[in-house]
């Protein structure tokens, strides 16, 4: 991200402070952290991470979040382990997951004494927390909701939208290096899964629009290509192609190659 795109980025998440006074932090599909305003944490969650063990629970909290918010696709509203009220709300692009929204460290807008969450916090801490309790930002339920269906649709966050689908279009050419150099191994939807963290309906929908057909069909396609290099290219046996492309059955693979190319690989070796 270059730095003009960086200012303008933060200078959105500044003027939704200003209207709202929320703290606003932007992460990507992976759940990694591209920007955040005002700071990263307030003062109290500053001091409750010091605590090992809380900051855990903390990061266990975020996970969650996340998981939740990926899997449903839809804005997600808790109460984390100290007490606070958090929110996340999903990117989404053609219903493809490409970032968060994280709005959190907010004191509930409901009669909440510190008195009411000090047995969740680390007892040595207590003392210091409670003086930065009262300075948390208190806000309804209701209005966090709303707050961010007003990020949803303002001008700047159609911006951001942009921004971040800049950022995530070369998924296209990730995944194609990926599959490339894994033609041998056994390719699957679950596995690209794994590889790039995304659900299956988001890896459907990546194939559908940058490759124009299915994962299988692609992955397919693209070992038939490798293998008419190597007929072409080198010596070595058909059955040692079929395998080195990810199709141990010979038999199968010489079904799969006649009738992509009308030739057996022999034949297509011969002719060319």
């Amino acid at each position: 991200m270059n730095t003009y795109n960086k200012a303008k980025l933060l200078a959105l998440l500044e003027d939704f402070y200003t209207l709202t006074g929320i703290k606003i932090c932007i992460y990507d599909n992976a759940e990694n952290e591209i920007c955040y305003f005002p700071e990263k944490f307030s003062s109290f969650c500053a001091t409750l991470r010091t605590d090992a063990a809380a900051d855990a629970r903390c990061r266990e909290c975020d996970r969650r979040a996340f998981a939740i918010c990926k899997r449903t696709h839809e804005q997600y509203i808790y109460t984390c382990h100290a007490g606070l009220l958090e929110c996340v709300s999903p990117i989404l692009h053609e219903g493809v997951l490409i970032g968060y929204v994280f709005i959190g460290q907010i004191r509930p807008d409901a009669p909440c004494r510190f008195e009411d969450i000090a047995h969740r916090l680390p007892e040595p801490l207590r003392d210091a927390l409670r003086e930065t309790f009262q300075a948390l930002h208190p806000i309804e339920e209701n209005k966090l909701r709303a707050a961010t269906r007003v990020l949803d649709a303002c001008t700047g966050y159609e911006y951001l939208r942009s921004w971040i689908r800049e950022n995530e279009r070369k998924i296209d050419a990730r995944m194609e290096e990926y599959i490339s150099a894994h033609l041998a191994d056994p390719l699957s939807v679950a596995s690209l899964c794994a590889e790039f963290h995304l659900s299956h309906s988001e890896i459907y929908a990546i194939f559908k629009e940058y490759f124009g057909s299915t994962v299988a069909e692609y992955i397919k396609f693209r070992r038939l290509e490798r293998a008419c290099t190597l007929l072409k290219e080198t010596s070595l046996p058909v059955s040692h192609v079929a395998r080195v492309c990810g199709i141990g059955d010979y038999n199968y693979f010489s079904k799969v190659f006649r009738r992509a190319y009308g030739k057996s690989p022999r034949a297509y070796r011969k002719d060319n």
